[in-house]
């Protein structure tokens, strides 16, 4: 990835702040009153972690990736030529699909992607699917502990009979690592966001 890519990031992001500061587009800021009341109460509700069981996996470049995430939920590892470690998580009761994306920056082009840059990242990432779903923009927020973490949701704007509601992506990075995740749930109580964002967020990666 460029530096000017970067910098793109990086205005798009201050330019949608600016937005919100100016009071421009009602709906926009509803959804993000919303959307942070649901992320703050998700984070603060979040399943007791201690019962949680560890998965961990190998990346040839990063080193030893841990993860802990409820025992129910099973865990499938690949990796492509790239050295990219892909989990894809299913579990066997609640209804949903998850992959967590693992990779170098280099790996994955984002060399100079820094955490400034990372809501305009998924801004510029995620504006292109706006037609297919309800939200008017792409309205990041800040998840876990340190705040390291980005992610945003949209809602499907033609479900079909069977078919998840919501689409939720997002990212933290972790040194030289980017880790990717994307959700496909209808959990209008955010009962399965709650746990995917404390399984993204305490990922720990200990080099080799």
């Amino acid at each position: 990835m460029s530096a000017l890519r970067a910098g793109r990031w990086r205005r798009i992001g201050a330019a949608y702040g600016r937005c919100l500061r100016g009071g421009i587009g009602a709906r926009l800021i509803a959804a993000v009153a919303l959307a942070t009341a649901m992320s703050t109460a998700a984070i603060a509700a979040a399943a007791d972690t201690a019962a949680w069981s560890a998965r961990d996996f190998d990346h040839a470049r990063l080193g030893r990736i841990q993860m802990r995430m409820p025992p129910s939920w099973l865990t499938f590892e690949r990796q492509d030529g790239a050295g990219t470690t892909f989990v894809r998580i299913v579990p066997p009761q609640e209804r949903f699909g998850l992959e967590i994306q693992i990779g170098t920056r280099a790996a994955l082009k984002l060399a100079t992607l820094d955490d400034a840059g990372l809501p305009g990242y998924l801004i510029a990432s995620l504006s292109g699917l706006l037609p297919r779903f309800l939200e008017e923009a792409v309205v990041p927020l800040r998840f876990g502990p340190e705040a390291d973490g980005v992610y945003a949701r949209l809602t499907d704007r033609h479900p079909r009979a069977g078919e998840f509601l919501f689409l939720t992506r997002g990212l933290r990075l972790d040194g030289d690592a980017v880790i990717v995740f994307t959700l496909y749930a209808s959990d209008h109580d955010a009962s399965v966001l709650t746990p995917v964002l404390a399984v993204v967020s305490g990922i720990t990666i200990t080099p080799p």
